[in-house]
């Protein structure tokens, strides 16, 4: 008896603001991703992020320039069972929001888990550049994981 096994589409929840999410969201478009957009005014609600599921094969990237605005949905994220979790930033970001967040109490391995800054390519100087270069990097990780089941 033959033995076939499906495994689940990518999907994205992707989270931010400015040209960079409109170019995430473009790009996942155009490659047929499966893709939850989540504007800051979409956060400013309140109820967008607590509604948010993710499970294994889902991936979270936040782009917020205004990183105190990633604090709750990267905790949230950090809790679940993305297998990505990612958000920009250089260096002075990803120090910052570390500290932020161990001072909301995300356990040091929580915080592991978080990819900063994002994407294949170091210091992209585009919204375009940045889009392509983070997708790649969740897709290959997507691709591993489907390698491996």
């Amino acid at each position: 008896m033959a033995h076939r096994t499906y495994l689940p589409s990518l999907k994205l929840v992707v989270m931010g603001e400015g040209p960079e999410l409109k170019a995430v969201a473009s790009l996942c478009s155009a490659m047929k991703i499966d893709v939850d957009v989540l504007s800051r005014d979409d956060l400013t609600l309140g109820l967008a992020a607590r509604n948010v599921r993710y499970d294994l094969w889902t991936a979270c990237l936040l782009l917020f320039h205004d990183h105190e605005w990633e604090l709750a949905p990267l905790e949230q994220a950090l809790t679940s069972e993305a297998f990505y979790i990612g958000a920009q930033g250089g260096e002075r970001a990803r120090y910052d929001r570390t500290l932020a967040l161990a001072a909301r109490g995300v356990s040091e391995e929580q915080i592991a888990r978080l990819t900063s800054p994002v994407g294949l390519m170091p210091a992209c100087k585009s919204p375009r550049t940045l889009a392509l270069s983070a997708v790649s990097e969740i897709v290959d990780r997507y691709e591993q994981m489907r390698a491996a089941a």
